[in-house]
C-alpha cells in the first residue's frame, strides 16, 4: 500500500485544500502515514501571508531533505511535493532554493497531483498557472473524516489592499455554483458531517444564480439538507454583510 504524509501550514482553506488533495491521492491508492518516514509521498502545503511561514517552510524542507536520504538509503524512493500559496507566489525561486522538492503545485492546480506524480521522476515539476477550468470539476467525492468538515464556496479577491497577497495567490474571486456546493455538503453528510464550515477568502461575497444569490440564500439552502446540525462560515468582508445575510443569522 502506498503512503502519504501531509503537513498544512496556514488557513482554514488551507486545511480544506489538503483534505481535497487527499482525496484525490486516494483513488490512486494512498493511504495517510502519520510520520513522514513511512510515506512514499511527503506533501507540504504552504502559506504566503506572513513572511515566517514562508521560512518555516525552508526549515521543514530541509527535514524532509533528511527523511528522503534516509530512506533512499534503505533502498525506498520519496517524492517531496510542495502546494499552496508559497508557490503560486515564487514557485521558480522555491525550486531553486530547494533541490530536495520533486514537484511544486500552486491551489488552483491541486486537482492535477495525480498526473504530475504519474510523471514524476525523469525531471522536476512545478505547475502555478491560473486554469480556465475549475479544479473542484475534477475532484473526486469529498468524504467527511469527523462530524466537522468544511466546504470551500468561494475563492481569491478583487480588492487589492496593499498589505495583502492573497489576490496574487489565490487569484481573483470566483464564487462556486450553488448545485456543486450543495452536492458536496449532501455528500459529507452522508459521510457522517454534521457541521458544516463555509470558507472562502471573502466568504460572504459568494453569489449564485446570477447574482439572485447571496451566502444568506445558500445557507438557507444548506440547511434544509436533513443531517446539517450547525453551519458556520469565515472569513467575511464588512462592506459585503447584507440584509439578506443579516436576516439568516
Amino acid at each position: 500500500m502506498k503512503k502519504l504524509h501531509i503537513k498544512t501550514f496556514g488557513c482554514q482553506m488551507n486545511v480544506y485544500d489538503s483534505s481535497r488533495m487527499r482525496d484525490a491521492l486516494r483513488t490512486m491508492g494512498y493511504r495517510e502515514a502519520l510520520e513522514p518516514a513511512e510515506a512514499d509521498v511527503i506533501l507540504l502545503n504552504t502559506c504566503h501571508i506572513r513572511e515566517k511561514a514562508a521560512d518555516k517552510l525552508y526549515s521543514e524542507i530541509g527535514r524532509m531533505d533528511a527523511v528522503k536520504r534516509a530512506r533512499r538509503a534503505g533502498g525506498k524512493d520519496t517524492l517531496l511535493i510542495v502546494a499552496g500559496c508559497v508557490v503560486q507566489a515564487g514557485g521558480d525561486e522555491l525550486m531553486r532554493r530547494a533541490p530536495a522538492v520533486d514537484i511544486a503545485v500552486g491551489p488552483q492546480n491541486y486537482h492535477r497531483l495525480p498526473e504530475l506524480i504519474a510523471r514524476a521522476g525523469a525531471e522536476r515539476l512545478i505547475v502555478a498557472d491560473f486554469p480556465t477550468d475549475s479544479k473542484f470539476d475534477f475532484l473526486p467525492r469529498a468524504r467527511a473524516s469527523g462530524a466537522v468538515a468544511s466546504v470551500a464556496v468561494q475563492e481569491g479577491c478583487d480588492n487589492f489592499c496593499a498589505y495583502c497577497v492573497v489576490p496574487y495567490t489565490r487569484g481573483c474571486e470566483y464564487s462556486r455554483p450553488a448545485k456543486d456546493i450543495l452536492d458536496e455538503v449532501a455528500s459529507l453528510v452522508e459521510t457522517g458531517a454534521q457541521e458544516i464550515m463555509l470558507l472562502g477568502q471573502n466568504v460572504n461575497c459568494w453569489y449564485g444564480e446570477g447574482d439572485r444569490m447571496d451566502l444568506g440564500d445558500l445557507i438557507r439552502s444548506i440547511a434544509k439538507i436533513d443531517g446539517v446540525k450547525r453551519i458556520r462560515y469565515t472569513t467575511s468582508y464588512p462592506s459585503k454583510i447584507t440584509r439578506n445575510l443579516i436576516a439568516a443569522h
